[in-house]
């Protein structure tokens, strides 16, 4: 009886919980979301500034675009103190015809009001991307902004708060009151200025041509800025970071001789038991060829550990490929890749198929393959290729039926014989894709949304290896994120 009334109520108690949501009367439900707490005040704060600023200058203000990065909402909140509370808020204005005419306006909460507390000025036409970093050790955070100067054209800089007088971090900048020795009070210590190239590859951040990294394990952050050139000699990376109470160049080393634009600057590690910090920076050569630079911080200096005796990287790809550095094997180091050309069947023919040696550096400046793959890039996916297949296969493919791309795996016989199938996968599409699925003993690899991936082992004299099990645990599909992380 006990659980049948506990049947009978449990309803009941569940429609009491919700009627305050599904009971609400319909001119609440249309009602705008509440305001979070404080945002008038804010909102009455840079009201009050940009009035300010348009009664100093005669001009009507803008809101500073942020083109890139991970921060670009015209208003951010920041934990600037270090203290685990984001009570910081940050406004971008910019001044038309001013020569420092982008302004990025700190205010906290003071009370039950919001006050301008810092203030940090550049010139341009617009903010490239802004970031936020301890520098100094203080514990509190520095602001490292890209003023993108012109198109292609950046200045590099930081700046702290640390420095500002007590009394300008608590008096508010009234409109009444709103004058230049009022704002100079405000103004941030600059701590570098400096050019950087853009990059021409990446989202978000990464088509910066700098990133924030503690290369030198020092506990604070450094600024590892690359500048690309335009004559082909003299690329180079250089560390900004704190030494003897100041923020300066720690030390710098050049790129692969020759390179004429910045295609993407990383930050990952170097393999070994304490994953060094490293710079992995590509560029492209005035063939159209890339060269990946690999760089680490070793007894004090900036090293690149990737060039050879001519001055260029090792590392080299061909303008047709469109692979790049990936962390294959998930052990948090990005692996390198290098192409490799299959062994085709006829005389005259050249390879379409490659396969792909991923190697890593260590802190010592070895470079060791640790994987070798067959990339699909078209179809979205890729496969671990068995050591025991080195020097033995070849590849073809097959897309003449609408709704389904196939890749053959054959044993090679000689450029002079025909070679032998030995493993077909399989990108199926369509509403027919279920039933093709199940043709000629193929077997599921994976299904993603209207795509199933398949395969089908085909008998063959060469045992290559891999059963069902193991061809599913050695194929991946290519996420988004793997080429833009």
């Amino acid at each position: 009886m006990g659980k049948k009334w506990i049947r009978l109520l449990l309803p009941a108690a569940m429609l009491l919980l919700l009627s305050g949501c599904l009971f609400r009367p319909p001119d609440e439900l249309y009602k705008r979301p509440e305001k979070s707490a404080g945002y008038d005040q804010l909102a009455t704060a840079i009201r009050e500034v940009r009035s300010g600023l348009e009664a100093e200058f005669g001009v009507s203000v803008e809101d500073a675009v942020i083109v890139s990065g991970d921060n670009t909402a015209a208003i951010q909140l920041q934990d600037l103190d270090g203290d685990g509370q984001r009570e910081s808020a940050l406004s971008f204005i910019r001044v038309p015809g001013e020569e420092k005419s982008l302004k990025i306006y700190i205010f906290q909460q003071v009370g039950e009001n919001y006050q301008a507390t810092g203030l940090v000025e550049g010139a341009g036409a617009a903010i490239y991307s802004i970031d936020y970093a301890d520098l100094n050790g203080s514990g509190s955070k520095e602001l490292v902004v890209n003023w993108q100067v012109s198109a292609g054209v950046y200045q590099l800089g930081a700046y702290t708060l640390d420095e500002l007088e007590p009394e300008g971090q608590n008096a508010a900048v009234r409109l009444s009151q709103y004058q230049n020795q009022d704002r100079s009070k405000l103004l941030a210590t600059e701590l570098l200025l400096t050019s950087c190239s853009g990059a021409s590859e990446g989202a978000n951040s990464y088509a910066s041509g700098y990133r924030l990294l503690d290369i030198d394990q020092d506990t604070r952050t450094e600024i590892a800025v690359v500048r690309i050139e335009a004559a082909g000699a003299g690329s180079r990376v250089e560390v900004y970071g704190w030494r003897d109470g100041s923020f300066a160049s720690l030390s710098s080393a050049g790129l692969s001789a020759g390179v004429v634009t910045l295609n993407r600057v990383r930050s990952n590690y170097l393999s070994g038991d304490y994953y060094p910090p490293a710079l992995y920076v590509t560029c492209t050569m005035p063939d159209g060829t890339k060269t990946i630079d690999v760089l680490a911080y070793r007894d004090g200096q900036l090293v690149n550990l990737s060039l050879d005796e001519t001055g260029v990287s090792r590392n080299r790809l061909g303008s047709y490929v469109d692979v790049g550095l990936s962390d294959v094997n998930s052990d948090s180091v990005l692996e390198i890749p290098a192409l490799r050309p299959l062994p085709v069947y006829g005389e005259g023919v050249s390879s379409n198929f490659w396969l792909i040696d991923w190697s890593q550096y260590n802190g010592q400046g070895q470079c060791a393959k640790v994987m070798t793959t067959y990339h699909n890039v078209a179809d979205s996916w890729y496969l671990e290729i068995p050591e025991s297949w080195d020097g033995m296969i070849t590849i073809a493919r097959n897309d003449s039926l609408s709704g389904q791309r196939q890749v053959i795996f054959s044993l090679w016989q000689g450029w002079d014989q025909s070679p032998v199938p030995f493993l077909s996968i399989y990108r199926l599409t369509g509403s027919n894709r279920s039933i093709r699925v199940e043709e000629d003993d193929r077997f599921i690899l994976r299904e993603e949304g209207e795509v199933i991936y398949a395969a089908k082992f085909y008998d063959c004299d060469w045992d290559c290896g891999l059963d069902q099990v193991g061809l599913m645990e050695r194929f991946k599909t290519i996420q988004t994120s793997w080429s833009n992380e």
